[in-house]
C-alpha cells in the first residue's frame, strides 16, 4: 500500500505536489485538478522515504528522512518548473 505523507500547492491553481512513501514507491508526484498523477522525484533523484515537501516560490524542498533504510537522510531541492 502506498500512502501519501505530505503535500503541498504548486501555486498553480489546485495542482499539488505530494510525497508518496512506502519501501516500493518512494516518490514525488504531480497531481493536477482531474486526478491525473505523474511522477516527478523518485529514487534515482535519491529519494528514501520522503516525509515532507513544500514549494517556496520556484523552489520545492523534500525532506528525505531515509527512517526505513538509515542510510543518507537528506534535504532534496529542485526547481519547480524543472517538476512541471
Amino acid at each position: 500500500m502506498t500512502t501519501v505523507d505530505d503535500f503541498t500547492f504548486t501555486g498553480a491553481g489546485d495542482e499539488m505536489l505530494a510525497t508518496l512513501n512506502h519501501t516500493d514507491t518512494d516518490t514525488v508526484v504531480r497531481i493536477r485538478p482531474d486526478g491525473r498523477h505523474t511522477t516527478v522525484l523518485s529514487a534515482a533523484d535519491g529519494l528514501r522515504n520522503p516525509t515532507a515537501i513544500e514549494a517556496r516560490g520556484d523552489t520545492v524542498y523534500v525532506l528525505d528522512a531515509a527512517y526505513v533504510t538509515a542510510d543518507d537522510p537528506n534535504l532534496l531541492v529542485a526547481g519547480l518548473r524543472d517538476l512541471r
